[in-house]
């Protein structure tokens, strides 16, 4: 009797062993694949840091906008744009445009609040000699309370200089 323990013991063993090796081959051969079609598909594309300038839900460009600037002159005239409602006007932030460049998107005028634009993530896509300026933007939830004022969301970002066409993409 206590033979047939010990035998049915080491029989389960065994099978929980070989289950557990197959899981684990699974498992991590699985996340090997998802991981290197991962890296495959994101090749040549490196991450570009960025930090906000402004953001917010009220501007003077009341049109949908996407810029890209790089001299002092273009940066003049869209931040006397975004702030000629405003009093007093709001001082213009010093950038060395030298070494950086600003990125800006307006979505235009809502009838409402609840609306919004971010840039989530700015990529140099070494392949194709662009960068990728991802954006969100969202809307207010149906049957959602929300402000009822007119709103221009935007949002205003700095990165390092790069000489390269930029490509605005809405995703997340």
């Amino acid at each position: 009797m206590d033979k047939e323990k010990i035998n049915w013991s080491s029989q389960q063993f065994s099978g929980l062993l070989l289950i557990g090796l197959i899981l684990i081959f699974v498992f991590v051969g699985g996340a090997y694949v998802i991981s290197s079609s991962a890296n495959s598909s994101k090749e040549g594309t490196i991450s570009i840091s960025f930090s906000t300038i402004d953001k917010g839900f009220r501007s003077g460009i009341k049109e949908r906008k996407v810029v890209t600037i790089k001299s002092e002159k273009e940066w003049e005239n869209i931040w006397h744009l975004h702030n000629t409602p405003f009093a007093p006007e709001k001082q213009i932030p010093l950038i060395d445009l030298q070494q950086e460049m600003i990125v800006a998107v307006f979505s235009g005028e809502k009838n409402t609040g609840g609306y919004g634009i971010t840039i989530t993530k700015i990529e140099e896509d070494q392949k194709k000699g662009e960068i990728i300026v991802l954006l969100l933007e969202t809307q207010p939830p149906p049957k959602a309370m929300f402000t009822q004022a007119i709103t221009q969301p935007y949002h205003i970002v700095k990165t390092r200089r790069i000489d390269l066409p930029v490509k605005f993409v809405p995703g997340s």
